[in-house]
């Protein structure tokens, strides 16, 4: 009997997952890659604010215009191709090093900070872009099972971190005697990944059907519901707190190697790197795993109220933590909240997009998750690490998380009731209209 079994159908997408995921390993340290360069706190967070406007409305336009003229294929192709030009772009802008924070203003006025800035907003404008296309391509291939997206996603988790941990080795060991981290090893590693991963997309099948018509007013009315819009602002707000995880993790570890336990110094890149790896073998991959067995059991709000009182704990714990090591627990938490709270979301954009809206459905999730909450949790991050500290600022959001908590879930119980009241509504007035038929049919019978 054979118990493990792989689906060729969706064997390229997770392929793809794996490697075009996989390939953002170097993502996580373009923080301390920046501090590296002499960046405040502040700049690093107005980097990570000001990265995703060109692509804010990315997302929404490439999804809408690939739904339209069925481009899905060609699109996806071309972003792969650009995505490792501007990778190896990006390896060959020339790194500057300063052992002392530079004057803001200073950095501004650089032409080689906008050189930096620049590659990075393009590298995720388009990232932003490919999202959409691989989840709605992914939908696609699950059909009816969508609830499975789960079991595809957790290749980009496994990816990643192999990839991390790989870079994140390698970047110490070429980096052993020197003054400050070289980063060049991860560039390659990150390359790599996106140079296979084109071979994969182009052969990846993507089929779009061309007789599907959409009638504008039936997207228009799924904006138009108070339960969408609500899900829709429950997404900027994990966008927020996940910015905190994605950007400022890294640069909180450096801060406690630095102040407590300064031997971790030269080990720091392999630590940041298993913390990435904890974060997804033990807490993504998982969740991903069990995800459609949740999702098929648990309501969609319900599991976001889980991953916004994780949140609350997470932040919590990164308050009382003195020593970088006691921080690799913690991210096995950080992965359930990232993994669960995108299946939850993603799965339910499929369950209320008309057909052939696929792609501006997901477009329109994606920015609100990536393109609104986490630039503003970027910018708040950087301004509240410069001003009161990495600690002070986890304490004041614990806080924050554990109110909007709070409210997630007074929020999702009125609009159940509301919900409910719809559906008798809905059920006495089938009955009425069944009942007056009756009795048309009975006074022309007498």
């Amino acid at each position: 009997m054979t118990y493990f079994q792989v689906n060729r159908k969706l064997l390229l997408m997770k392929i793809h997952y794996f490697l075009g995921i996989g390939g953002y390993a170097f993502a996580p340290f373009l923080t301390t890659i920046s501090k590296q360069r002499g960046y405040s706190a502040f700049i690093v967070g107005l980097i990570f604010m000001l990265q995703p406007i060109p692509g804010l409305l990315i997302r929404p336009i490439v999804g809408a215009v690939t739904d339209k003229y069925k481009c899905r294929r060609s699109v996806f192709i071309a972003s792969s191709i650009i995505m490792f030009v501007l990778v190896c772009l990006l390896s060959i802008i020339p790194g500057t090093t300063s052992k002392e924070e530079l004057n803001d203003l200073d950095v501004l006025k650089s032409s080689l900070f906008w050189m930096f800035f620049t590659t990075i907003a393009l590298i995720k404008m388009v990232g932003m872009a490919r999202t959409v296309l691989e989840d709605t391509v992914c939908m696609d291939l699950l059909g009816e099972d969508k609830n499975n997206y789960g079991k595809q996603r957790l290749w980009g988790s496994i990816g990643w971190s192999l990839f991390a941990i790989t870079s994140g080795a390698c970047v110490d060991f070429y980096s052993a005697g020197l003054e400050y981290k070289n980063y060049a090893p991860g560039y390659v590693i990150a390359s790599l990944c996106f140079l296979l991963d084109i071979y994969v997309v182009f052969n990846l099948k993507i089929v779009q059907e061309n007789d599907t018509k959409t009638v504008a007013s039936d997207v228009k009315k799924v904006f138009t519901e108070g339960k969408v819009l609500v899900f829709l602002l429950w997404v900027v707000f994990i966008g927020f707190f996940m910015s905190f995880i994605w950007y400022f993790v890294f640069w909180y570890l450096e801060d406690l190697s630095n102040e407590f336990h300064p031997e971790t110094k030269s080990w720091m890149k392999t630590l940041q790197g298993t913390a990435l790896l904890i974060q997804c073998f033990g807490g993504e991959v998982p969740s991903f795993i069990f995800s459609s067995y949740i999702l098929k059991r648990v309501d969609h709000m319900t599991i976001l109220s889980v991953v916004f009182f994780t949140f609350t704990v997470i932040f919590s714990l990164y308050t009382i933590i003195e020593n970088p090591l006691w921080e690799l627990p913690v991210e096995l938490l950080s992965g359930i909240t990232f993994a669960m709270s995108h299946s939850a979301a993603i799965s339910y954009a499929a369950l209320i997009t008309p057909a052939g809206a696929e792609g501006t459905l997901q477009g329109v999730v994606g920015t609100a998750y990536t393109g609104i909450g986490a630039p503003i949790g970027s910018i708040v991050g950087g301004y509240m690490f410069k001003h009161i500290g990495s600690i002070a600022t986890f304490k004041w959001l614990s806080v924050v998380a554990f109110l909007t908590c709070a409210v997630q879930i007074i929020v999702n119980y009125i609009l159940r009731r509301l919900s409910k009241n719809d559906d008798v509504k809905d059920i006495n007035r089938n009955v009425q209209t069944k009942n007056d038929h009756i009795k048309g049919e009975i006074n022309l019978t007498f």
